[in-house]
């Protein structure tokens, strides 16, 4: 019998997720990749450099949890400036692996922020000290506040350091912090943020390094948010070369992770990586085995993240009967 059509907008879908349920959601897909368990092509990407744009397409199936979907997300950094539109749009489409039918289609600009906050979540998890107490972030745009979410939940913040090129923006996630309970400062700078703290999230869309390898410290764990496609760069290559360098998949972050400019320009090659995240969740490799080292997770986002968290959302929408359902496509 077909199934109907769920059709899900973003304000159908915000505040749906819990993030705790999405961390563990994150940790368990990164299980399945880790073990081998995955069917996840590489990303492809259209390019709009006439318009400052690029079109990721994402699938990804998870056979043991009998999920698979597609991520259709644009990046398009002019849109608020020139066209009063988000900067990201995204749209998923879920599809049932039973029978081939799309279940659902849905914005997909907040399961993409859960999921990458909680990709974070996870890597800090694994990967920064046990005594860790200052967060850091640079970059308090779309991504900060899920960023902030995610990492109180799996480390003992006390301090939060925040920086944005707009200070309202850094003001307004440090009040977001102080709401939590969290000591919170807006910092005039970069390296205020990155000196002062012990797990740092760069989440900007910069094609230059902002973080500088001197301000970094022994002991720090840094999560790089913001690169997303080639060219895109936020931390100097040279802090690589001290790190202890962990990603979420070799393939896509050698070609549009943090780590792309310095692969293209030889400074960095696979040998550089300790490990990918899935083999450390799935106990294949260890996480942190030494306080001082200097721990890097260039993370570019996985079809796999989305996928369990859009399914996920799918599940509360149809518990709750949220947005609206329509006949199949097909007939």
């Amino acid at each position: 019998m077909a199934r109907k059509l769920r059709m899900l907008r973003a304000s159908d879908l915000n505040g749906t997720l819990d993030m705790r349920d999405v961390l563990a959601l994150i940790e368990q897909a990164f299980v399945e990749r880790g073990l081998g368990r995955t069917e996840m092509p590489p990303k492809s990407y259209l390019h709009f450099p006439a318009h400052q744009g690029v079109l990721l397409i994402m699938p990804g199936n998870l056979p043991q949890m009998n999920e698979a979907a597609v991520k259709l997300i644009n990046v398009h950094t002019r849109n608020p400036a020139d066209y009063n539109l988000p900067t990201l749009i995204a749209t998923i489409v879920l599809i049932s692996p039973d029978t081939g039918e799309p279940v659902c289609i849905m914005d997909g600009t907040y399961v993409t922020g859960m999921r990458t906050g909680a990709v974070s979540g996870v890597a800090t998890k694994l990967l920064a000290r046990k005594d860790a107490s200052v967060l850091g972030i640079v970059g308090a745009g779309f991504q900060g506040p899920f960023q902030l979410e995610a990492v109180r939940h799996v480390m003992a913040v006390e301090m939060v350091l925040v920086t944005d090129l707009i200070p309202e923006r850094a003001k307004k996630l440090a009040d977001m912090a102080a709401g939590f309970g969290l000591a919170a400062r807006v910092c005039e700078t970069v390296e205020e943020v990155v000196r002062g703290c012990d797990v740092l999230v760069t989440a900007t869309p910069s094609d230059r390094p902002i973080v500088r390898e001197e301000w970094v410290h022994d002991g720090m764990h840094i999560n790089c948010v913001g690169t997303y496609a080639k060219g895109k760069q936020e931390i100097e290559a040279t802090i690589l070369k001290r790190a202890v360098v962990v990603v979420d998949d070799w393939e896509q972050a050698s070609h549009a992770g943090e780590i792309n400019v310095p692969v293209s320009r030889g400074q960095f090659d696979r040998s550089g990586v300790y490990a990918e995240l899935p083999e450390i969740a799935a106990g294949l490799k260890p996480g942190r085995t030494d306080d001082r080292a200097i721990t890097v997770f260039d993370t570019t986002g996985l079809a796999i993240q989305d996928v369990v968290t859009a399914w996920k959302a799918f599940e509360v929408a149809e518990r709750k009967n949220l947005g609206s359902v329509i006949e199949p496509l097909y007939l």
